[in-house]
């Protein structure tokens, strides 16, 4: 096995020189172009950084300039974060001083986003004075032989419920074993062409980044703004002979509702990778008839602890199922406790707790959240094994497979009954119609508030949520929105429908 992650990409390019690594509509970089650009980034960071120090990427988040940067990050034996620079200025300066980085590495637009913050405490490198940098070998050979398998890799920041932003670190032990059971699981193979959507300060773009390189495989990145204009989305796929696409069930979801899929129009696609939500089955049968080929799958993780569960997803479900997530990997090992922090009997939901050889090292800079997630051997059997909290709320079924419930601080007690917003969620999916929403509670006025979209009327919700739940689980509140608002991750963006609840509320 590796020992630090650029020997994939030492090794791809010894391999295969030629072969396009990354590619979009305007540009490509082969192996060996990738593995030279970062080397010399990376010469150029030694000049300004120790090695295992933490470098900021402000970038377009569709250029293929990205990857060079990352990879020469991991050159110079640093740790990379990657900034989201549309970002307000205030939210990005609040970013940059949690971060506190050695130095910001930023293309043309990262410079004007770093200047409009007014970000001053560290030195900004452009990056295209960096990818000209002389090639220093000898500095770069005495990072790596000084450099350790537990050294930081990555530090990608997830919202916290504080308002207040968590780095999860990742390091190169992390990252290895991650890379070597995905590619163990999913079965792809040097041929493979991946469709990357995901912007590169999402924990879901490391599928694009370490995956490819380890296989030999190459990796399109699809047009910024493309899920705006579905059809020219299923074009681009088509175009450029895209086999596997990992997206969030809401950019999938939104596929369907503009009506572009039609039975075989994708015939390339093998692999479909669900992430970071629930996918309702209605409108994956409709994605399974768009790609006759393919293999669909559902997975389970998160920033800090990337994949947990996964598995196929068979053509022989109901429109109103929930769908499970596959089964754990066989490195992961997942505790089911209650609220009293005990074991829960097998085969009922409790909340997980997660240990693998993936999960987060910590939050960054930040030991007060690290103590509170990360808990070592805590139903005291006497042996160090750390787990991750991760908050929600699952069960294994007898099959094996894992199915996630939702958060745990979704359940809430609304007129003195106990209860979970996800079995409400889990009910509207069953109602014909039905496209997409979720549903919130105010618990200063003990109010559960329903937003959704689509063609559907709120009598109709009533109506079908009725037969289904008990009267203190009918939502109150009832929203139709044009579409959700999501997160640049493309997850349904609940502290903005919860902002919005509290002022209409």
């Amino acid at each position: 096995m590796m020992n630090n992650l650029v020997d994939y990409l030492n090794d791809a390019a010894a391999k295969n020189p030629q072969g396009i690594a990354f590619f979009d509509d305007r540009n490509s970089l082969t192996f060996s172009q990738l593995r030279q650009t970062a080397r010399r980034i990376g010469s150029a960071l030694c000049g300004h950084v120790q090695p295992r120090s933490a470098v900021a990427l402000l970038f377009d988040a569709r250029s293929i300039s990205n990857l060079p940067a990352i990879w020469g990050v991991l050159y110079a034996g640093c740790s990379y974060a990657p900034l989201d620079i549309t970002m307000p200025p205030e939210r990005l300066l609040l970013l940059l001083e949690l971060l506190s980085p050695a130095v910001v590495l930023a293309d043309e637009k990262g410079m004007k986003a770093l200047e409009g913050c007014g970000y001053d405490k560290a030195p900004g490198l452009s990056y295209l004075d960096a990818e000209q940098a002389a090639l220093n070998e000898a500095q770069l050979s005495a990072i790596r032989e000084q450099s350790s398998v537990y050294d930081p890799a990555s530090i990608l920041y997830t919202s916290g419920s504080t308002g207040i932003p968590k780095g999860s670190i990742q390091n190169h032990f992390s990252y290895i074993h991650w890379t070597e059971a995905t590619v163990e699981m999913y079965g792809m193979d040097a041929n493979t062409v991946l469709g990357n959507q995901s912007p590169f300060f999402y924990a879901n773009s490391i599928f694009e980044v370490f995956l490819p390189i380890a296989l030999g495989a190459k990796v399109y990145m699809l047009p910024s703004g493309v899920l705006t204009f579905p059809r020219r989305l299923i074009e681009c796929l088509n175009a450029n002979h895209v086999t596997a696409l990992c997206m969030t069930p809401s950019s999938f979801i939104s596929v369907v509702k503009a009506g572009v899929l039609t039975p075989g129009c994708l015939p390339e696609l093998k692999w479909g990778v669900m992430s970071g939500e629930s996918m309702p089955f209605r409108p994956l049968s409709i994605w399974m008839q768009a790609t006759p080929n393919a293999d669909w799958w559902h997975f389970y993780g998160s920033t800090e602890m990337f994949s947990v569960a996964v598995g196929k997803v068979s053509k022989d479900h109901q429109d109103d199922d929930h769908l499970p997530v596959g089964r754990p990997f066989p490195l992961t090992h997942i505790l089911f406790l209650d609220e009293n922090g005990d074991e829960v009997p097998k085969g009922q939901p409790g909340e997980m707790l997660v240990s693998s050889p993936w999960i987060a090292r910590g939050y960054y800079r930040d030991a007060q959240r690290t103590q509170a997630s990360w808990v070592i051997d805590p139903l005291e059997r006497g042996w160090h094994e750390r787990f991750y909290r991760s908050g929600d709320l699952g069960y294994l079924r007898e099959d094996g497979q894992l199915v996630v419930l939702g958060r745990r601080d979704t359940q809430i007690k609304h007129m003195g009954y106990r209860m979970e917003l996800g079995e409400v969620e889990a009910a509207l999916r069953k109602i014909p119609g039905w496209v997409d929403g979720c549903v919130l509670f105010d618990q200063e006025k003990d109010r559960i508030w329903c937003f959704f979209t689509g063609a559907i009327t709120e009598n109709e919700l009533q109506q079908g949520l009725r037969t289904q739940l008990a009267r203190y689980m009918l939502p109150d509140v009832f929203v139709h929105l044009e579409e959700l608002p999501h997160t640049a991750s493309m997850k349904v963006d609940r502290a903005r429908l919860t902002a919005m609840m509290k002022r209409n509320g």
